[in-house]
C-alpha cells in the first residue's frame, strides 16, 4: 500500500511573519550601508575648502551607496509585489525566502568591500556574486509559489507569471554586466546598477498592462 503523502501546511500567518521579516532586513541593510562612508580622513580639516575637497574624495562612496540603495529597494518592491498575489506560505517557500534575507543582510558587507577595495577586482567580484544569489533565490520562491498555483490567491496567466519570473533576472543580469565591465575598467563597474529603476519602471509597466489585456 502507497503512503498517503503528507499535507502541506499552508499558512497566512506564516507569509504576514516572513514580510514583517523581509520588511525589518531590507530596512535595516539600507541603513547599515551608511557605514561605508569614511570619515576618518577629515579629522583635521582647518578650512571650508580642506572639508570640500575631503567631501569630493566621498563622492565614489556616495555613488556605490546609492545603487545599493536603489537595488535594495527594487528587491524589496518586488518582494513585496509577489508576495502581494500569494494567499499563504509553507515551510519550504518560508526556507527560500530566509535564505534570500540572508544575502540581503550580506549586501551591506559586499557593500563596504566593494567601497573599501574600489580598485580590486575581487571585491566587485564578491559584490556581484551577492546581488547574483539574492536574485537566483528569489527567482526559485517565486517560481516554488506559482509551480501549480501552489501558493497564490487565484490562478495567474502563465504568461504574466513568466514575464515576473524574467524580470526575477534583471539585477543579476546587470551583476554580471559589471563583472565583465569591471575587469576591463573597473572604475566603472557600478555603471551597470544605474539602469536598475529604469527598467524596473518600464518592466512594471509593461507587467501591469499586459495584466489588465488579459482581463
Amino acid at each position: 500500500m502507497k503512503k498517503n503523502k503528507k499535507p502541506v501546511i499552508i499558512s497566512e500567518s506564516w507569509l504576514f511573519r516572513i514580510n514583517r521579516l523581509s520588511d525589518i532586513i531590507f530596512a535595516t541593510s539600507m541603513t547599515m550601508l551608511l557605514l561605508a562612508f569614511d570619515f576618518s580622513s577629515i579629522d583635521n580639516i582647518k578650512s571650508n575648502k580642506e572639508l570640500l575637497k575631503a567631501l569630493s574624495n566621498q563622492l565614489p562612496i556616495l555613488g556605490i551607496y546609492l545603487t545599493t540603495f536603489i537595488l535594495l529597494a527594487v528587491y524589496w518592491l518586488k518582494h513585496t509585489t509577489t508576495t502581494r498575489l500569494m494567499k499563504g506560505a509553507d515551510s519550504t517557500y518560508m526556507w527560500l525566502d530566509i535564505i534570500t534575507l540572508a544575502f540581503v543582510a550580506l549586501l551591506p558587507f559586499s557593500n563596504g568591500l566593494a567601497t573599501a577595495f574600489s580598485d580590486f577586482y575581487a571585491a566587485i567580484l564578491l559584490y556581484s556574486l551577492n546581488v547574483i544569489v539574492i536574485g537566483a533565490f528569489s527567482y526559485a520562491s517565486w517560481r516554488y509559489a506559482t509551480h501549480y498555483d501552489r501558493l497564490l490567491k487565484e490562478p495567474l496567466e502563465k504568461e504574466i507569471a513568466d514575464e515576473i519570473s524574467q524580470d526575477k533576472w534583471m539585477e543579476p543580469l546587470l551583476a554580471f554586466i559589471s563583472m565583465i565591465v569591471a575587469y576591463f575598467y573597473i572604475d566603472y563597474a557600478q555603471l551597470p546598477y544605474v539602469l536598475v529603476p529604469v527598467i524596473y519602471a518600464l518592466r512594471t509597466k509593461w507587467i501591469e498592462y499586459r495584466s489588465t489585456k488579459a482581463r
